[in-house]
């Protein structure tokens, strides 16, 4: 038995439009977000273990790229990690008010924060030297970022339904 008292996709149109605006307004900022990632680090580890750790030892590197500084390291993984989990959980409270199958919505409400963590935290080990984690952070990252883009997607959906 589900004790809702009600679901998003019986919401008022005028509260379902701005909801519906408010997640088309995080994916175009997360779209952005994942275009820079690219720029980045081109989506594989190579480059993301020199993003952080910089690639000064090889003389055939076509853009030198330091070693982050510690200071940049944790203001990165503090704004990565504040306005990412707080959009997760703004996400994961409006898919517990859809009418989806209670383990998928469970799903796509709790991996994303597990993905973050280990992405997170991997970053950071990886920053500190270990530099096998860089294949942990690129599963986890794209675990997240399949995860996330999901429920973007199923809220739109709900939202623009009748």
């Amino acid at each position: 038995m589900n004790s809702l008292s009600f679901f998003i996709e019986e919401l008022a149109k005028p509260l379902k439009r701005m909801l519906f605006l408010f997640v088309i307004t995080i994916s175009l900022g997360y779209g952005f977000g994942l275009r820079y990632l690219y720029l980045t680090t081109e989506a594989n580890t190579t480059t993301l273990q020199e993003n952080y750790l910089g690639n000064e030892d090889n003389e055939d590197a076509e853009v030198m790229k330091f070693k982050k500084t510690e200071k940049s390291i944790l203001t990165f993984l503090h704004d990565h990690l504040l306005s990412m989990g707080l959009l997760q959980l703004v996400l994961s409270i409006l898919l517990y008010f859809t009418k989806l199958p209670a383990r998928f919505k469970n799903f796509l409400a709790i991996e994303p924060f597990v993905s973050m963590l280990i992405t997170f935290s991997g970053i950071y080990l990886l920053w500190l030297g270990i530099e096998e984690l860089k294949y942990l952070v690129m599963i986890s990252g794209t675990l997240f970022h399949f995860t996330f883009m999901t429920s973007l997607v199923l809220l739109s959906v709900k939202l623009l339904r009748k």
